[in-house]
């Protein structure tokens, strides 16, 4: 009897967890003081909250880097998170990026100026042995090459971040041809890395840690696909963070309170300063992870992209639900080896989020129609824009949706229109108000 309530609590806990803010980030699996400091930034600076949110996230997964694994009884998972962030050009992604990841550009700020002060000191030297290394964290512009390189040098592990990802993929085999794109697909789940050099010594690299973040307009969400990117496994590999309402980046004159920039720096430390660990879970873990499941598997087995995607995000539970631990225990300066039910039920919450924002990613990578990418305050007006019309008699609906100056032109202009005469337009695409 106790055991057949225990399945139906189960049951009701699972359902509720994962309709909760299953249509936006889930703030409440941080910790109260990462919940003050993304709703201040907000307030003050007017950081997007989702695309906060992603940034701390994936900040946070680099600072546990290779140090603490999670065991769930079949194999182990590290925290390892590929990210993009997807948003218009100017709308404001980047800022909140900049800032998640400004603890750990300082920690490489310090090492760098570590290494010229011990390059100094070598070069003095009579007998040049040991010559020192600059360990950094974060990698913008490089080379497969010094990427191996930077990984053997730094045991943690190390974030890629671009803040356009797109032309960093398409750099790809630039130096041998098919080479990069599986470097990546061997390097998500953290496995060994081996470099042969023909002028330098080879590098082996036994445990690898690489984190991605990025940002990518919509418009270039077509490109992502390209190169064989969406068969081979490599672009289902990304998590992804596409807000369906973005606000304008207003200027407010304020910023970040102190003690809340506070508070995430000495996060980041503690998880840098975080003992080796592996994490183990409990059954009730377990039977957790295994609902959500074999429920979802059922639902996604019979659609290849569905079953691919629910592939990816069973792994990324995992991983998640061992960022989550960390960051829950960093903030309270606890240290124990356990995964809580609280944190892989907030990994369920987060992943149901990135589905629904993978799907979303995968529809408009699919549709033609150029009216998807219009923010909603275009498409909103073009809904109300009569068949045939010229130009001077619809400047009232132009003001109505705050579209003015050149951008009436602009938008005029676009392929959403064709020209047939001299100062009319017609719309080519309907809409279905």
């Amino acid at each position: 009897m106790e055991a057949q309530k225990n399945k139906i609590d189960l049951n009701k806990v699972i359902d509720s967890e994962i309709q909760k803010n299953k249509n936006s980030f889930p703030l409440d699996v941080f910790p109260k003081t990462m919940q003050n400091l993304i709703e201040n930034a907000n307030e003050t600076v007017m950081f997007n909250r989702e695309y906060f949110s992603a940034g701390i996230l994936s900040a946070c997964a680099t600072a546990i880097g290779n140090s603490s694994k999670l065991f769930n009884g079949s194999y182990f998972s590290k925290a390892i998170f590929w990210l993009i962030i997807v948003g218009r050009s100017g709308i404001g992604k980047t800022h909140p990026l900049v800032f998640a990841m400004q603890p750990i550009e300082y920690k490489d700020k310090m090492a760098y100026n570590d290494f010229k002060n011990d390059l100094k000191e070598f070069e003095n030297q009579e007998n040049k042995t040991n010559k020192p290394k600059y360990n950094k964290h974060i990698l913008k512009d490089f080379t497969p090459e010094k990427l191996a390189e930077t990984l053997q040098n730094n045991e943690k592990g190390v974030a890629i971040y671009k803040d356009e990802l797109l032309g960093w993929i398409n750099s790809f085999d630039q130096y041998k041809k098919g080479g990069d794109q599986q470097l990546y697909l061997e390097l998500f789940n953290g496995g060994i890395l081996t470099v042969d050099r023909v002028t330098k010594d080879s590098i082996r690299v036994e445990e690898t840690n690489v984190n991605i973040l990025g940002g990518l307009q919509p418009k270039l969400l077509k490109n992502l696909g390209k190169n064989g990117r969406n068969d081979d496994g490599f672009l289902s590999r990304f998590l992804f963070v596409y807000p369906k309402e973005v606000k304008p980046r207003l200027f407010t004159g304020k910023s970040i309170e102190t003690v809340h920039v506070d508070n995430y720096k000495k996060l980041i430390a503690n998880l840098y300063d975080a003992p080796a660990r592996n994490f183990k879970v409990s059954q009730s873990v377990i039977e957790i992870f295994k609902k959500w499941q074999h429920e979802k598997s059922k639902e996604s087995f019979n659609d290849d992209l569905e079953m691919l995607t629910q592939s990816k995000l069973e792994s990324y539970v995992w991983r998640l639900a061992l960022i989550l631990e960390c960051i829950n225990q960093a903030d309270r300066n606890e240290c124990t080896e356990e995964i809580s039910d609280k944190s892989i039920k907030d990994a369920i919450r987060l992943v149901e989020y990135f589905r629904i924002n993978a799907f979303r990613v995968y529809d408009e990578m699919l549709d033609n129609n150029p009216l998807n990418q219009l923010p909603i305050n275009k498409l909103d007006l073009y809904k109300e824009l009569p068949i045939e019309f010229k130009r001077k008699d619809v400047l009232p609906l132009f003001e109505r949706f705050k579209i003015n100056g050149g951008s009436i032109d602009r938008f005029l202009k676009s392929e959403l229109f064709s020209n047939p005469n001299y100062g009319y337009y017609k719309k080519k695409y309907t809409t279905g108000n």
